[in-house]
């Protein structure tokens, strides 16, 4: 029987989250899902695209393609997927990176034909095909994270707050000042592109994963948001270790005022409330493009590389 192709519903959230979890197993992924957050993705990002690869009744394949928020300089697509371990090397994940890309080109086409649009998406470092089967398909290497990891029975350094700096959790009644405080401080950063009022919603405030008393939100004497760290936690530890693992998935300064340890201090005091909770770990990406010096704070803050993602674009 050969290969058949087809949109992945609500109803097959569990089989794709099994799916992850197999490939997961083989090799970290960094967008290894559950069924709940699969389901909420599916729910409050109408516009994303789940496809999967069946043989017969067997889901092989998957591929998700997330349109962004389109602005003068482009229409952004952000591109996952994977094949099942047991079926690597059989042009399963060519025609579901084709089928993903066509795809996001029809939309492209209908919705901001008027600017440019940039398709991305990632491979893990070492992973030679999924490298070749995005270069096959016109991507260009461009830069790449780190997956840094942190273990939480550590000592947590200190930092002393900047002075008339106050600090708070994640109160969702601030989302949308949040969102426009953080599409600001990562303005500057490479690549960076606005988040979308509704991916926000469905990513930062109504997900599953959201861990708002965790969170901390710094405000000057004005009231001001002027740093910020976020977090989360998700049903597979990204690490891949056992957990349980708080993921830190956003941390920002607004410009004005970066040099003044304003994240230092916000990462030590979130990685203490994990710490307090029984997090064993903690987890972040970090860009190595990253304008702030970022890396090196979160190496002062206990965090190291554990492997390394290479992004890829393809711009049209």
């Amino acid at each position: 029987m050969g290969i058949t192709t087809r949109d992945l519903a609500p109803d097959d959230a569990e089989t794709l989250a099994a799916l992850m979890l197999r490939v997961e197993a083989d090799h970290p992924t960094g967008f290894c899902l559950g069924a709940v957050e699969i389901l909420e993705i599916m729910r409050d990002k109408p516009d994303a695209v789940f496809e999967g690869a069946f043989d017969g009744d067997r889901l092989v394949a998957f591929t998700t393609m997330i349109p962004g928020l389109t602005h003068e300089s482009g229409q952004p697509f952000t591109l996952f997927g994977d094949v099942d371990p047991q079926r690597l090397g059989e042009g399963i994940g060519t025609l579901m990176l084709t089928r993903s890309v066509d795809r996001a080109r029809a939309i492209h086409a209908e919705t901001a034909p008027d600017v440019p649009a940039r398709y991305a998406a990632s491979a893990l470092e070492g992973r030679d095909d999924q490298a070749a089967l995005l270069t096959a398909a016109g991507f260009e290497a461009g830069r790449h994270s780190f997956l840094m990891v942190a273990d939480l029975c550590q000592p947590i350094p200190t930092p002393a707050l900047a002075d008339g700096v106050s600090v708070t959790g994640f109160d969702a009644e601030w989302a949308e000042e949040l969102r426009l405080a953080h599409n600001a401080a990562f303005a500057d950063y490479p690549d960076g592109t606005p988040m979308s009022a509704d991916f926000w919603a469905m990513f930062m405030v109504r997900s599953a994963h959201s861990r708002h008393h965790l969170s901390a939100v710094a405000r000057d004497g004005e009231g001001s948001v002027v740093a910020y760290v976020f977090a989360h936690e998700y049903a597979v530890p990204p690490s891949g270790g056992p957990g349980p693992e708080v993921h830190v998935p956003f941390v920002g300064t607004l410009p004005g005022h970066r040099g003044r340890g304003l994240a230092t201090a916000l990462l030590a005091r979130v990685l203490r409330l994990a710490r307090d909770a029984g997090y064993s770990t903690a987890s972040l990406n970090v860009d190595t493009h990253n304008p702030t010096g970022a890396l090196g704070v979160y190496e002062r803050a206990g965090f190291r590389p554990s492997h390394r993602q290479d992004f890829y674009r393809l711009d049209e």
